[in-house]
């Protein structure tokens, strides 16, 4: 059996004793009407838990309140004695004993909440053991559901702290010795009772004592946004030095959802219109006719790879000498992404990784505890997995997003270049931003892995040989049509080379991969037939559109995709003519889930064909005639 934590053995009716003096009856009421009102205008209903619910005394007078409240303590001791409160006072109570601080089930197997409260039960564990407590609750809550968390102020107990006090209570005689270290924010030591029979105890007393700030810094890390501070249960209170609790209400902060949850849902119905049957939806949701005109450059990769027996020895190579596979890969993407001659890329600042995906959640690890700022629509893989604040806002001016880094001072700033509507920055204008970001200490992670469909040498990897700070991602996936062999790259400034590899996880690519990788970066442009194509068919597409009475919103043209409002009228239009677009969500909290779609472009003859057939195009009357199969 494990050892008892020292705060199972803390809490004992010894404690109570001198705690029950401490907590009277008239400060017990201020804070449950405090709570009450917290409750009852942020929480979405009337179930609440009660963390370190002790003898029941928030816990009891909630339920007279007319809250539904399941208590939860680590001491069968206050457990015995909170359901007898209940009970003297004529209200039920869910009472469990958990150790929060345990190794317990998600949610400690407890039923749906609308709220939690935590009040002076905060600092017996470790820093971790709250980070991983709060963490625990954040996925307790639902979306809209408070914390109120209170905590002893240590800038008010440090002016009256004393290593040893005595204290005499209805005859037990408690004696204090403790002392208080300010590297760690313990107070640590002993509590020696002697009760009125004689009989004496040994209290164990560990408590971490907070400053308002750490704790504001745990509950962001936990994921949660505070909503207000108050100071001795009085709301509205201003937070001083001589306020002996602090409480934060907080809700959980919104959960950016993966990019992946988009490819799990499945295809819904399109209604067809009653005068034009449409025999099924035509999914413009992804590219998968890209690999067509790609078809060439994949076929002569895989050529230059060994079959047979050769293929099975090479699957057995463990490149444990070169774990990020920069030295096979840095010359490689140096010469693919034109760097400037006369300069070379030293390996040591390139990493290889499990895709853009493995290289954007390694990374997230940077912006742990602090703002990450992002593009209303941007790729969602980094902020979704970073522990910090996620702050979206509109990133596509460079002007813009250098006043949102000064002003916000983000730990780590994420653009897409190119991303969903553009345009995409120029060498100076990433410049600009790169420097605002240097000023402020963030690092600018540069995320192109729809740079693939940008000629090689319009890369801004060369530019982190002069820019501090940041880091460009690149990947075999869109465009290469080569997603499955999971390879990715970061090529990092020169100060951020050591970083990057302390967050991202060597050998992540497999040999395999790495080699048909390396045979596509071999190759000079592997990619031009599928910009050729691009360029003959998106315009088509777009005219098409318009004539059906959509606008489509302005996109570079190079880019495999169109972008139109989510609006109602305009999904309606496409549902009539059977056609699914993608809907983007918005990164910014409680923005609509799908205020953008977006229609990949139709690539192969028969998608084409399938798009030219539809009512949206017989609508047209188009000017221009279909690329055919000749325009290739």
């Amino acid at each position: 059996m494990p050892p008892t934590p020292w705060y199972e053995r803390y809490f004992t009716a010894d404690y109570w004793t001198f705690a029950d003096d401490e907590y009277t009856a008239e400060r017990t009421a201020a804070e449950v009407a405090y709570l009450a009102d917290v409750l009852a205008t942020h929480a979405p209903g009337r179930r609440v838990v009660d963390l370190g619910c002790g003898v029941g005394r928030h816990a009891v007078g909630l339920a007279r309140e007319g809250f539904d409240v399941i208590g939860v303590d680590v001491s069968g001791y206050a457990l015995r004695r909170a359901a007898s409160a209940a009970d003297a006072a004529g209200v039920t109570l869910d009472l469990r004993r958990v150790d929060l601080l345990g190794a317990q089930p998600p949610g400690w197997g407890l039923p749906d909440v609308d709220a939690a409260i935590c009040v002076q039960a905060f600092g017996w564990g470790t820093d971790a053991d709250q980070l991983r407590l709060l963490r625990a609750v954040r996925r307790l809550l639902p979306a809209d559901g408070p914390l109120i968390l209170d905590h002893s102020n240590v800038l008010a107990i440090a002016r009256h702290y004393r290593d040893e006090a005595h204290a005499d209570i209805g005859g037990t005689a408690f004696h204090f010795q403790r002392r208080y270290d300010p590297t760690t924010g313990r107070s640590s030591g002993r509590v020696d009772v002697r009760r009125p029979d004689g009989t004496t105890a040994v209290l164990p007393d560990d408590v971490r004592l907070y400053h308002p700030t750490e704790v504001a810094t745990l509950l962001t890390r936990a994921g949660f946004a505070v909503a207000r501070t108050d100071a001795d249960f009085t709301a509205g209170a201003t937070l001083t030095m001589d306020a002996r609790y602090v409480q934060f209400v907080a809700r959980p902060a919104p959960v950016v959802t993966s990019a992946l949850d988009g490819h799990r849902t499945p295809t819904p119905p399109v209604p067809s219109p009653a005068d034009d049957h449409v025999p099924g939806p035509l999914d413009l949701r992804a590219a998968p006719d890209e690999a067509v005109p790609v078809e060439p450059a994949l076929a002569a990769a895989w050529a230059s790879l060994p079959t047979g027996p050769a293929a099975v020895q090479r699957a057995r190579r463990y490149d444990l000498a070169d774990p990020y596979a920069a030295q096979r890969l840095a010359p490689l993407v140096a010469a693919y992404l034109g760097w400037p001659q006369g300069r070379h890329l030293p390996p040591e600042r390139v990493t290889a990784g499990a895709g853009a995906t493995g290289l954007l959640h390694a990374l997230a690890r940077l912006g742990d505890g602090g703002t990450v700022l992002v593009d209303l629509v941007g790729h969602p893989e980094l902020p979704g997995a970073t522990g910090g604040q996620v702050l979206a806002t509109s990133l596509r001016d460079p002007s813009d997003a250098v006043a949102a880094v000064t002003q916000h001072r983000p730990v780590l700033t994420l653009v897409d270049r190119p991303g969903l509507l553009g345009p995409i920055w120029t060498g100076d204008q990433l410049r600009r931003v790169a420097q605002a970001c240097a000023t402020v200490g963030s690092v600018l992670v540069v995320d192109e892995t729809l740079g693939a469909y940008l000629p090689p040498d319009q890369s801004a990897a060369p530019l982190t040989d002069e820019l501090p700070g940041t880091v460009v991602i690149r990947s075999m996936s869109k465009g290469f049509c080569a997603g499955g062999l999971r390879v990715g790259y970061a090529v990092a400034a020169p100060d951020l080379a050591d970083v990057v590899r302390q967050v991202a996880p060597p050998l992540a690519v497999s040999a395999l991969a790495l080699d048909l990788a390396a045979a596509l970066l071999t190759q000079r442009d592997p990619l031009a037939l599928l910009r050729k194509r691009i360029a003959q068919v998106k315009p088509y597409v777009e005219e098409q559109l318009i004539a059906a009475g959509l606008t489509p919103l302005p996109t570079d043209p190079r880019l495999p995709w169109l972008a139109l409002p989510g609006e109602d009228g305009v999904r309606r239009i496409l549902a009539a003519r059977g056609v699914l677009a993608k809907q983007v969500p918005s990164l910014a909290p409680g923005g609509p889930p799908g205020a953008l779609l977006r229609l990949s472009v139709p690539l192969s003859e028969a998608r084409l064909a399938a798009f030219a057939a539809a009512p949206t195009a017989a609508a047209a009357g188009s000017a221009t005639g279909r690329p055919g199969p000749a325009d290739r």
